[in-house]
């Protein structure tokens, strides 16, 4: 009864395990389509917008994200004061800026069931439509995840900008893999690695930093 016991208590930590908020990081590799035949000519400009790869850094409600081969060498997001810090090659300057407006409008929103699977993990599906209220444009995007790794609920709470808040609380989990789909091209992210590890406060800190505000977009 003792050893069903102890047997019961391990595969209990190891559920508690699975489930727990993810703290770590993910390896994505980029994809840069273009379907356009009028803005193949530009899909060097477009791929240098993405990036090629890229390491997110997750710890609670905020991100650290560093680029390769992309015009962003890397952009920090701070939830509980909603601002984005970017940083670009051969300037040591952050710009900062609010993530807490507005821009776009969700169409449809919906989870699907999927036969994806991203690092042997099976996946869910989000699907998102909207429209940028400016330009009246409309986007796609699919998100895939995983319910192994969940995200910290207040993650990108305050996020408004793409409707991020929206999408991650409907989510809740870490995308595997998400493609975001314009008029002309679409722009696929798919994880190489994740791991769960201590992510140390540091890569947030901006107090020595050398920062330059931008004017709030409209």
């Amino acid at each position: 009864m003792k050893k069903f016991r102890l047997l019961l208590l391990l595969w209990a930590y190891a559920m508690l395990g699975k489930a727990q908020i993810f703290e770590g990081y993910i390896k994505y590799a980029h994809r840069v389509e273009v379907t356009d035949t009028t803005l193949q000519k530009n899909d060097f400009l477009i791929a240098y917008e993405f990036g090629s790869k890229s390491t997110l850094y997750i710890k609670g409600s905020n991100y650290y994200w560093k680029f390769d081969d992309c015009k962003r060498e890397s952009q920090i997001y701070i939830n509980s004061s909603a601002t984005l810090y970017d940083k670009y090659p051969k300037n040591d300057t952050l710009f900062s800026s609010s993530a807490a407006f507005e821009n776009e409008i969700i169409i449809q929103m919906e989870t699907k069931t999927t036969k994806m699977n991203v690092l042997g993990e099976p996946c869910e599906l989000l699907t998102v439509k909207s429209k940028f209220i400016k330009e009246q444009q409309i986007r796609g995007r699919m998100f895939y995840y995983s319910k192994k790794y969940p995200l910290h609920p207040d993650f990108l709470k305050n996020f408004k900008m793409n409707n991020n808040n929206e999408i991650f609380a409907k989510m809740g989990y870490v995308p595997l893999r998400f493609v975001f789909i314009y008029p002309g091209f679409r722009v696929t992210y798919f994880a190489t690695e994740i791991k769960r590890s201590k992510v140390d406060d540091s890569l947030f800190d901006v107090s020595r930093k050398k920062v330059k505000s931008l004017a709030v977009r409209k």
